[in-house]
């Protein structure tokens, strides 16, 4: 009798330790990572569909135009870091292939921050790159070694433009 008791006993612990770590491993969840960097909620390689849903939470208005296998999506109303932008995304085979952010000029210290947010944010992504100065236009360029992603910025006087993608 004493056996039975025992044999239930460890039968009931197993089934309970089971049990808890059914529910300790159902409560792990898995962090979605997006692709670096996000941009005003875009990323390369970003669906058509969640582009449009995007653009519509950002965008006050769009223009769409379809080429042979290139979609080009415009928006000269988008407002990213906080300042106004004219974004253009590039989509092959309905993914975001290139992003193109040209912000509208900026006076005085709202240029500055919007330089500097935008330098500091590339930097910690891609590290320090390559600057070439050219007079008053300051270049700063970051490229993967594979030649995957290439990301550059420049900067004159009010304006800022940033491409994030590669050219084909």
């Amino acid at each position: 009798m004493s056996l039975f008791l025992v044999s239930r006993r460890m039968l009931v612990l197993c089934v309970l330790t089971m049990c808890v770590g059914v529910v300790s491993s159902q409560k792990k969840k898995t962090v979605y990572q997006v692709p670096r960097p996000l941009i005003g909620g875009l990323h390369i390689g970003m669906s058509i569909d969640s582009v449009e849903t995007i653009f519509r939470k950002i965008a006050l208005r769009t223009n769409k135009f379809k080429l042979d296998s290139l979609t080009l999506i415009e928006s000269d109303s988008v407002s990213i870091f906080g300042q106004p932008a004219y974004v253009r995304l590039e989509l092959l085979r309905n993914k975001i292939r290139t992003i193109i952010v040209n912000f509208h000029p900026l006076a005085g210290e709202r240029y500055l921050n919007t330089r500097d947010v935008l330098q500091n944010y590339l930097e910690r992504f891609f590290g320090r790159g390559v600057i070439t100065r050219d007079q008053s236009v300051v270049y700063r360029r970051w490229e993967n070694e594979d030649g995957t992603m290439e990301v550059s910025y420049t900067d004159k006087y009010t304006r800022v433009f940033m491409r994030l993608g590669k050219w084909q």
